[in-house]
């Protein structure tokens, strides 16, 4: 797993088990579950773990029916499964593969009593720490007067825009770099809300991504 969507840990735990339970919402039953694939050692040896979710959902969907020469439109009650696979470090953080899985946060912090948040990232902070790096994409929210809206795409935006005159009225909500990290030529890109995501190295590993995300984006977690 190399992208996902960072969720910060507010309390301790050392593992987390596997567990199923069927919850009652809307007068339905619903099932959910929660399953540990795998506990593995990061570079640097510390403990971490890989699973699947999935919880089902209970959804009024528009039925439309032709009857006595008439249109009738009905809401009818549907049972759909919302499913994710996720990374994480114990009592640290998770990350689940896109935003619509971010529902497996609550299934982990029920199991471990903590508090599980989706990440907001100070993108500007961590952009003005890496003078070094390429900016290759960049989305501006203007924050001010002159402030710019937009998303830019370039081989280097250093040499194509003015990038410290954006930023002087806007704030960075997506940005893409490449730079040297660990030895590797790392290409990346970030969101304000939370998704981060390696395109290079393609063989970095889950705990390569997990460290990536403890070394270079957890310091910028709002």
């Amino acid at each position: 797993m190399k992208a996902g969507v960072l969720g910060i840990v507010d309390g301790t735990f050392d593992v987390v088990d596997s567990y199923t339970e069927t919850v009652t919402a809307d007068g339905a039953e619903l099932d959910r579950c929660l399953e540990i694939d795998r506990v593995f050692s990061l570079p640097s040896g510390d403990m971490a773990f890989a699973g699947r979710a999935a919880a089902e959902t209970r959804t009024d969907r528009p039925t439309t029916t032709i009857e006595s020469g008439a249109i009738h439109v009905t809401e009818r009650p549907r049972i759909d499964t919302k499913y994710t696979e996720f990374v994480g470090v114990p009592g640290e953080f998770v990350a689940v593969d896109s935003g619509d899985g971010t529902f497996a946060f609550d299934l982990i912090g029920a199991e471990t009593d903590t508090s599980i948040e989706r990440a907001t990232l100070d993108l500007d902070g961590f952009f003005a720490a890496r003078e070094s790096a390429t900016p290759w994409k960049a989305g501006f929210h203007g924050t001010g007067d002159n402030g710019m809206n937009g998303i830019f795409h370039g081989e280097d935006l250093r040499t194509s825009h003015d990038m410290d005159g954006l930023l002087a009225n806007s704030s960075l909500n997506q940005v893409g770099l490449t730079y040297e990290y660990a030895g590797a030529d790392v290409k990346m890109t970030g969101s304000r809300s939370g998704y981060v995501e390696i395109y290079r190295p393609s063989e970095f590993d889950s705990g390569q991504y997990l460290t990536y995300l403890r070394e270079e984006i957890r310091p910028y977690v709002r």
